[in-house]
């Protein structure tokens, strides 16, 4: 999601004219997504959304409202930057909300920071309280990540090691790349997978791991 971000991030700082006249930067997003609305003083954060992802080749929503990005790409407990975060306002089960791209964590847990547009006006980073959140979603298309069938262990190499490797550092378990070394990173990795899907957490991969992968992809 790197490309993403940077996309994003290269346009913080854009923020509405009051009045009467419109930034045309703003309404080059409309017209750019056929979104368009002819000013600046729209909701347009789900248009913003809309344009960072036309222009990292990802999916998109194709609606002006928040909400409609529940239904783009798969829904994840463990978001990395460049996540799309959608988040309620006045109510969990109102019609209203707000979309961005999650960017992290404060110390404390408890707010996220959100890369996004019109956040008072402008796109700029923010905090948002985590209990507001609606959904995590991953843009990335997941149909190139093959899950490994065999059983698999500390000290494997092999490119089912590496396969398993692009998958967890996918799901933002493991940074770094994949060697298709399995190495204590890789384990620790798969630890943690395994944690927080409630399994046995031995670190070695096999068929309970596997089924955990096939219902998470």
């Amino acid at each position: 999601m790197d490309k993403l971000v940077k996309i994003a991030a290269g346009e913080i700082g854009v923020k509405e004219i009051h009045g009467s006249q419109h930034n045309p930067r703003i309404l080059e997003y409309q017209e750019m997504t056929g979104l368009s609305f002819g000013n600046d003083e729209v909701a347009w954060c789900s248009i913003f959304a809309n344009w960072c992802a036309l222009q990292a080749n990802l999916p998109r929503s194709n609606a002006a409202n928040a909400r409609s990005w529940l239904n783009v790409g798969r829904k994840t407990s463990f978001p990395i930057p460049g996540d799309v975060v959608v988040i309620w306002r006045e109510s969990p089960t109102s019609w209203k909300g707000h979309v961005g791209f999650f960017m992290g964590y404060t110390h404390d847990g408890k707010d996220i920071f959100i890369l996004g547009g019109n956040q008072d006006d402008e796109v700029n980073i923010q905090k948002f309280d985590i209990n507001r959140v609606l959904e995590f979603r991953r843009l990335k298309d997941e149909a190139n990540l093959d899950i490994p069938s065999g059983y698999l262990r500390n000290g494997d190499s092999s490119n089912d090691v590496k396969k398993l490797q692009l998958i967890l550092i996918d799901l933002g378990f493991l940074n770094g790349s994949a060697d298709g070394v399995f190495g204590s990173k890789t384990e620790t990795a798969l630890k943690q997978l395994q944690q927080a899907n409630n399994i046995t957490v031995d670190g070695i991969y096999g068929s309970e791991t596997r089924t955990v992968l096939l219902s998470i992809l």
